[in-house]
């Protein structure tokens, strides 16, 4: 059992009139309680007057105790809620210094993308200085449609032609605005020779 001080509302400083079978005594403070309840001299059946009532010494101890434990538990919600909210700040602080540093990171990058754009405007392109060769994309164009309708080795010229011109393209040599015409007429150029040689192959055969 928990000392009587320790149930007590007001400690050891608490003083409780006392009664048996009608007799009314004290008040006595609850280190004389004590003392006679360990003497034996009471028992847990005398009563007490607790907030203007009378009541067993077992009642009280029961509803002390019942109280000192409401109020521990309450107190270790109370911390379990303080520690869970530090733990929420913490991680809404870290969520914010990320915030942050994506910002200064993404920040960075467009100071940098505005200052790489800045120079490309400014410094002549190298690509612009270079004068580069005219395309001949009409020109193989015509040689594989001739070629593939009506002489089989011009598909050879429009295919040799257009495999060399877009060599140059890719390296830069050439102007690239007739790449796609050129490819066309390389494209025709080699279907033509496949075709042309095919069908002098099954000529001869038959």
């Amino acid at each position: 059992m928990n000392s009587l001080a320790n149930l007590s509302d007001d400690g050891a400083s608490a003083r409780f009139l006392m009664r048996w079978r009608g007799r009314q005594e004290g008040p006595y403070p609850v280190s004389v309680i004590e003392a006679k309840l360990a003497a034996n001299e009471i028992g847990l059946l005398h009563e007490i007057l607790y907030r203007d009532k009378w009541v067993t010494l077992r009642d009280y101890i029961a509803e002390r105790e019942a109280v000192i434990r409401a109020e521990l538990q309450a107190q270790a919600e109370l911390a379990k809620l303080a520690e869970e909210e530090a733990e929420r700040q913490v991680k809404e602080r870290e969520a914010q210094q990320h915030v942050e540093l994506l910002a200064e990171e993404r920040r960075k990058n467009n100071i940098l993308q505005a200052s790489i754009t800045e120079r490309s405007f400014n410094e002549p392109s190298r690509q612009n200085q270079i004068i580069r060769k005219p395309h001949r994309s009409g020109t193989i164009l015509a040689l594989g449609i001739i070629g593939f309708f009506v002489c089989g080795p011009l598909c050879v010229a429009a295919w040799v032609m257009g495999d060399s011109d877009l060599r140059e393209m890719d390296a830069g040599i050439m102007d690239i605005s007739g790449r796609s015409t050129t490819s066309t007429g390389r494209t025709l150029g080699v279907l033509g020779t496949i075709l042309w040689i095919v069908g002098v192959i099954f000529f001869f055969i038959i």
